[in-house]
């Protein structure tokens, strides 16, 4: 049977008018009603004798780590002891891979290619350009994510940053995003594409993409040093030098 032009946008009229009664949380509203009928059918017929240690602690841990009073200081406290050790643990590697890669090698290369009469503007671009660039990515970089990432893999193990997402969720509603996205743009802090690639743990295309713009906000350890220079010579210069590091910091 062929449709006509009248009852196709009627058809369409209808369907984007239902489409905007249904609202935002739809997806969620589903999802919370199967847990709810799952929950349902398990307490008729699933008998349970007793309570295990193992789910009392659990339920115990849950009660502690998602309460309203509690909940929020232990998230800070322990993404806070995340990065303090990734801060402070990175300085030593960082220290040593700057002094052999910069401080060792690039003098030796620099002598080599002076030996051998290397052209001026081929050892800039090679040694001074695409080595010693290459050096301080590595020494910057590669210690703190390394340090980090390890730290944030354990908590997901342990099972806490579901937690967080679910402390978090009520916050990033209000401002029309998932709870799940405090999980990437933490793992932002580490090397933001990897916080954009952890997005896909969101269900809502919106919500994902929310997620994946405003993964950019959080700082990695690639930018991060650039951003305490811009800062320091911007703001840091415009108050006494014994809150100048407190200030520039406190600005990124």
């Amino acid at each position: 049977m062929k449709m006509n032009a009248k009852n196709r946008e009627s058809i369409i009229s209808a369907a984007n008018t239902l489409r905007w009664e249904l609202g935002e949380n739809f997806h969620d509203d589903i999802m919370e009603s199967i847990y709810k009928e799952a929950g349902k059918i398990s307490r008729k017929t699933v008998a349970v004798d007793g309570t295990g240690s193992d789910f009392s602690l659990d339920r115990k841990i849950d009660k502690i780590v998602t309460s309203p009073i509690l909940g929020f200081p232990i998230m800070f406290i322990l993404l806070s002891i995340v990065f303090w050790l990734t801060i402070q643990g990175a300085n030593v590697p960082s220290a040593m891979l700057a002094s052999l890669l910069v401080d060792t090698i690039h003098p030796i290369l620099k002598g080599f290619a002076a030996t051998i009469g290397m052209p001026w503007w081929l050892d800039g671009v090679l040694i001074d350009g695409v080595y010693l660039a290459m050096a301080w990515v590595i020494s910057v970089m590669l210690p703190p994510m390394a340090i980090f990432f390890p730290l944030f893999t354990l908590l997901e193990d342990f099972g806490y940053l579901p937690r967080v997402a679910f402390n978090m969720d009520k916050l990033f509603q209000r401002a029309g995003a998932h709870g799940k996205q405090a999980l990437s743009l933490c793992m932002g802090f580490g090397c933001n594409a990897a916080g954009v690639v952890s997005t896909r743990v969101i269900d809502s295309p919106r919500e994902r993409l929310i997620a994946i713009i405003t993964n950019n906000f959080s700082l990695c350890k690639g930018r991060w040093p650039t951003q305490i220079l811009i800062a320091t010579i911007f703001i840091g210069g415009a108050v006494p030098a014994h809150l100048a590091g407190m200030f520039s910091a406190g600005a990124v």
